[in-house]
């Protein structure tokens, strides 16, 4: 049965006389679409008390809420003309606080305000003008982040004149700046000398300070990584997981326990095993493990069952076109440039790059840090998820997802960290359901080796228990798998 207008009219006056603002708007909306006259004198009263908040609220330190009240009461549409001007004012104040911001030196704090402004329907002339140029202010602080220090200086002193004065906290960033570019090159040569001189434990400490100033800089986080592996104990635990890391990744981590001693990288020995290649291999780019054995910088991966894989040691991964002139470490059929993106993994994670520009999850950018689920876009449509299957691995894999393919056919790529971990559940970088233990490949002081728990398997002609060092070409076997590794040519 239908409610009388008259009955829902008298629930609004009762809601508007308790101070129920929102119940009276939500009687109201229904009887002003209808024209319901006596609906509209109401509703103006309504409106009337919702300004009297907002004000209360301005009064308050509260601008959210009065933005909130404003809002409400101009989707009643009555008329009022002190709705105007409560917008105008909380306007000025909107803009206020975005010049309070970048003066304080908080550019972040700024864009975000600048956010809010454009969801309240705030159209000021100075926004674009402010926005702009808290961009460009964090665009320094990325710049003297990665300790690109002359380049910021740069950028500071053009952005200066168009800041609102007092640059009270722009003065003071400036100076900082400068203090940190000093100390940044004092440390910076240490590091070198360091690592040239393979000073290790100087290093470590040396690229901390030099991260202390310049906590995004490349060189020092790849320094730090190496020094501590040549600078490592003989026995190194896992990390514990913590709480919050998911069941998945306990599971993992419990049956994967007696592996550590076999993915931990160990300081350089006085021996090794040298990689075997085949005699009519092509050329192949070659890395160094901790004890100068060479190691290959790409080898592709074929698991029987299951699929191929082209996988990456590098911490720099490059992708681009697919061309004679080559090479790049991922070499796509693409409308792509020939050194398009690049793909960088240090301690924090990995980081993608182009000067080209890419889009991730649909928004273009040049950089930005990468998160499983990642859809990235490279070109016009060449388009990869980034997938971190197992949470205490550094090791991820990406998935071709546009019908894009590589010169030789794969099912996916694959950023090796220390270890390649193929297992029976999704909790593995390879998935192979058969499996009744996880196979690990991993980087070990002779170069690349294999490890399947308390089992005897085949490398090649030689029968081995436990682990084993895989020579390339390979091809291991055991009871319930066989898969086969070779090098990359340079011209893939």
């Amino acid at each position: 049965m239908a409610v009388s207008p008259w009955l829902v009219l008298r629930q609004a006056q009762e809601a508007l006389a308790a101070g129920r603002l929102d119940d009276a708007h939500r009687h109201l909306e229904p009887l002003l679409a209808e024209g319901h006259r006596r609906a509209y004198k109401v509703a103006r009263e309504v409106v009337k008390a919702y300004l009297a908040r907002a004000r209360l609220a301005l009064d308050q330190h509260n601008p959210e809420a009065a933005w909130r009240d404003l809002i409400a009461a101009e989707t009643l549409n009555t008329g009022e003309k002190a709705v105007a001007e409560l917008r105008q004012t909380l306007a000025k104040l909107a803009v206020v606080q975005v010049r309070a911001m970048l003066e304080a030196g908080r550019p972040l704090d700024a864009i975000k305000q600048i956010a809010k402004c454009r969801d309240y329907g705030v159209r000021h002339p100075d926004l674009q003008h402010l926005e702009a140029a808290a961009h460009d202010w964090i665009q320094a602080q990325e710049l003297a982040d990665r300790g690109e220090f002359l380049r910021a200086l740069a950028e500071l002193e053009r952005l200066g004149p168009r800041l609102p004065s007092p640059k009270t906290g722009f003065e003071r960033y400036c100076r900082d700046v400068e203090t940190r570019y000093a100390q940044f090159r004092d440390a910076v040569a240490r590091l070198y000398d360091a690592a040239e001189a393979k000073r290790w434990r100087e290093a470590i400490a040396v690229a901390a300070a030099v991260l202390a100033v310049a906590p995004e800089h490349r060189e020092a986080k790849a320094i730090r990584g190496k020094a501590w592996m040549m600078a490592a104990p003989e026995t190194v635990d896992w990390p514990t997981v913590s709480d919050a890391e998911s069941d998945s990744a306990v599971r993992l981590r419990n049956t994967s326990e007696t592996l550590r001693e076999s993915v931990v990288p160990r300081p350089p020995s006085s021996g090794g095993v040298a990689l075997r290649s085949s005699p009519r291999a092509a050329p192949v780019a070659m890395l160094s493990s901790s004890a100068g054995v060479a190691l290959p910088k790409r080898f592709l991966l074929w698991v029987d069952g299951v699929g191929g894989y082209l996988v990456c040691l590098s911490q720099r991964v490059t992708f681009g076109q697919a061309t004679a002139e080559g090479p790049v470490d991922v070499p796509l059929f693409a409308d792509v440039s020939r050194a398009h993106a690049e793909v960088i993994r240090d301690g924090e994670g990995y980081v993608i790059e182009s000067n080209r520009g890419i889009r991730l999850n649909g928004l273009d950018t040049k950089r930005a840090v990468l998160s499983p689920g990642d859809r990235v876009t490279l070109g016009s449509s060449c388009q990869f998820l980034f997938h971190k299957p197992v949470a205490i691995s550094s090791t991820a894999r990406l998935e071709l997802t546009s019908g894009h393919r590589l010169p030789v056919a794969v099912d996916g790529v694959l950023l090796m960290g220390h270890e390649l971990i193929l297992g029976p559940g999704p909790e593995a970088h390879i998935e192979m359901p058969y499996l009744p233990t996880p196979v690990l490949i991993y980087r070990s002081k002779d170069g690349l080796a294999v490890r399947v728990p308390a089992t005897t398997f085949c490398v090649e002609d030689g029968r081995h228990h436990d682990r084993a060092i895989l020579p390339l070409p390979a091809v291991v076997a055991g009871d319930t798998f066989t898969f086969a590794i070779e090098p990359v040519s340079l011209r893939l």
